[in-house]
């Protein structure tokens, strides 16, 4: 499976929380959805595999750059529609929220190439392989999962 790894070290999530913050750092940034950073850690990844029957964890370091889109509107648009950007904008009075989306603008206008834009990110690639189990008095592996 392929997992984000910490925060800090995808380019793309610190440049938002940082836009959103603003340069004060007010912005409230917690969101009530699903953590992208949840399986970032990982020791924590390794027992939750354990536990769910699997051993032989490991862990490849990705570091691939991801697209927003072909301009700045387009990732704006989908930076936008992200649910804790969205949470946080309405969380926002009218002004701050105005200040907040001009701070974004001018994150992704700072990623724009020729190609469109982009921000590097780091994944973790996690394998690992059920262990043995005991089916009808022969032993079975199943195969490995990515």
């Amino acid at each position: 499976m392929m997992v984000w790894q910490t925060h800090e070290r995808n380019e793309w999530d610190v440049a938002i929380r940082q836009s959103l913050a603003g340069p004060t750092g007010a912005a409230v940034i917690a969101c009530g959805g699903p953590d992208p950073f949840s399986l970032a850690d990982p020791p924590a990844v390794e027992t939750i595999l354990a536990a769910a029957g699997f051993a032989g964890v490991s862990f490849a370091d990705v570091r691939e750059p991801v697209y927003y889109g072909p301009d700045v509107a387009a990732a704006l648009d989908w930076v936008r529609g992200f649910a804790c950007t969205s949470e946080v904008l309405k969380r926002l009075d009218p002004a701050a929220a105005a200040r907040a989306v001009g701070r974004l603008r001018a994150a992704l206008a700072a990623h724009m190439s020729d190609e469109g834009v982009w921000f590097d990110s780091r994944a973790w690639i996690v394998t690992a392989r059920r262990r043995w189990q005991r089916t009808n008095a022969s032993y079975q592996r199943d195969t490995p999962t990515r």
